[in-house]
């Protein structure tokens, strides 16, 4: 079994202040590498892709990169450089150590970080390069935490080096942030006073990408969270579009990580299939989701064998070339 989208951490310590489940004690922290060897092995897991991200803790610098658009005009620019200022060295040093880890542990298989926080397009694709000679082995884009859109092209000679180099590319394609209304286990419903958040990573902001690059692999990660009917054109129309199944489906025993708006699991084996089988790759998002109740919803799936099989295994050791 293998698990396409996983995020991993330096240290326990980091984990506790990244990944704030409530309830969770350290000796159930297993998202550091030494640990996750051992968390694999107790589920099963071959290998995992883990995506590097920027931990929550230090993600103070793109709060503020989300509300640019409301600031004058004649601010924007300047703040936006101190951004990218603090939020570039921190990417740069979390991809170093994401393909650092890559190499002492061979199941585990790097996917680093890149956005426009880095700087211009020359400084985007040369941290890319740079990485895929350290053993980098796709791009994780995340539109909604880094607030650009993907189909801005800007992005182009980005997409193009990875086309050339054979990298896949894992972008976040689900509500970010998280719905308006949080509901999460055991705490009660939650409405949060906020304005409407723009949709960076919906599914519809991806459609130039796949069209300009048909030899790109392009994986939309969270299928269940929102917009299938989306995905499900998509795929219809671009077959280098892939998908993974990360945070699950609604279901009375998978509170949906994106309420309101999640795929629910009676639904999910009609959507997989209208897209196509070979397409969807398991993943967790662990350990922010857990991944034992994501598997035991998949296997109880009303899916043949050699479908779980494929999703389960086969479709990311093709797809993603591991």
């Amino acid at each position: 079994m293998i698990d396409a989208h996983a995020h991993l951490v330096r240290s326990v310590e980091e984990e506790a202040g990244y990944y704030l489940v409530p309830g969770r004690r350290d000796i159930n922290r297993y998202a550091s590498p030494e640990r996750v060897i051992q968390f694999m092995d107790s589920l099963g897991i071959s290998k995992m892709v883990f995506l590097v991200l920027i931990p929550r803790q230090y993600r103070g610098p793109l709060a503020l990169k989300a509300k640019l658009n409301e600031l004058p005009e004649d601010q924007q620019q300047e703040t936006r450089k101190q951004v990218s200022r603090k939020i570039a060295p921190l990417m740069r040093t979390m991809n170093e150590w994401g393909c650092k880890t890559g190499q002492r542990f061979p199941r585990l298989y790097p996917f680093v970080c890149i956005s426009d926080d880095l700087g211009d397009v020359n400084d985007m694709v040369d941290e890319v390069v740079s990485r895929a000679s350290q053993g980098a082995r796709g791009v994780k884009l995340h539109p909604g935490m880094f607030s650009f859109f993907p189909d801005d092209e800007q992005y182009w000679p980005l997409y193009q080096k990875c086309q050339e180099l054979g990298l896949p590319i894992v972008a976040d394609s689900g509500l970010w942030p998280t719905s308006p209304v949080l509901a999460s286990f055991p705490m009660p419903v939650i409405e949060q006073d906020q304005k409407p958040p723009i949709d960076y990573g919906e599914p519809k902001n991806f459609v130039k990408i796949p069209e300009a690059f048909p030899d790109l692999t392009l994986v939309l990660a969270h299928l269940g969270s929102a917009w299938w009917d989306e995905r499900v054109e998509l795929a219809q129309k671009y077959p280098n579009v892939f998908f993974d199944t990360s945070q699950g489906f609604s279901a009375v025993d998978m509170l949906p990580v994106t309420p309101r708006r999640s795929l629910a699991e009676e639904d999910a084996v009609r959507v997989m299939r209208r897209i196509g089988m070979e397409r969807i790759m398991f993943g967790t998002d662990f350990p922010a989701v857990s991944a034992q109740p994501q598997l035991e919803q998949v296997l109880r799936l009303p899916l043949t064998e050699e479908e779980k099989q494929l999703v389960l295994s086969d479709n990311a050791e093709r797809i993603l070339r591991l």
